[in-house]
């Protein structure tokens, strides 16, 4: 079924900040009121002209506007080239997959995840930039959306922005972000602790 892995995502997601994270965090409220509006507005849509553009879509964009509006001059400039990049590829891949399904080596999801991972883990490479880089891969697919239904819409198809299959590509990409950080977190938290204590002799 399309769409279950981003409601699975974001039921997870709710789960988590309203449960188990310290009611004392500063932004337990607001990540639990977005993910259950996410997860509220998943069926419905709204007609612009010809296409239809899904609310949890229009939800993301404005929360990426949001937190892309604080950032400083050069940080927006290069925000927008990152997104515009990485849309193009999104929208690029997409279009390969459903004009030569034959060129697709593996699942479409998973080469859409892996494109956009690899490309936003480019752009933003440092362990620190986790929120700027998980803004600019959302926003860069909510783009690449909406190239891929121009020609498809010119064509015949009905192509609906943010539908259920794109929502999957989508919270599979989070996923994978959110996993690499995991790795690299305790990858820098083992390696810290193996490190020698000052003026003591490391074990040969």
């Amino acid at each position: 079924m399309d769409g279950i892995l981003y409601l699975w995502l974001l039921w997870g997601i709710w789960v988590y900040t309203t449960f188990l994270l310290r009611k004392s965090h500063p932004d337990r409220f607001r990540y639990s009121f977005l993910s259950l509006l996410l997860i509220c507005v998943f069926p419905y849509g709204k007609m612009a002209g010809s296409v239809e553009v899904s609310y949890p879509v229009i939800v993301l964009a404005l929360i990426c506007i949001v937190y892309i509006r604080n950032l400083r001059l050069r940080e927006k400039l290069y925000m927008l080239a990152a997104v515009l990049s990485m849309g193009m590829i999104y929208a690029g891949i997409a279009l390969i997959s459903i004009y030569d399904p034959v060129l697709m080596f593996m699942d479409r999801e998973i080469i859409l995840s892996l494109s956009l991972v690899t490309v936003g883990i480019l752009f933003y490479s440092h362990s620190s930039q986790f929120w700027i880089r998980l803004i600019a891969v959302a926003l860069s697919s909510v783009i690449g959306d909406f190239f891929l239904s121009i020609p498809l819409n010119k064509v015949g198809f009905h192509y609906s922005i943010g539908g259920p299959a794109y929502l999957d590509v989508l919270a599979l990409t989070i996923g994978l972000l959110s996993a690499l950080k995991i790795v690299v977190e305790i990858n820098q938290a083992v390696h810290i602790k193996t490190q020698p204590n000052k003026g003591e002799m490391k074990n040969l």
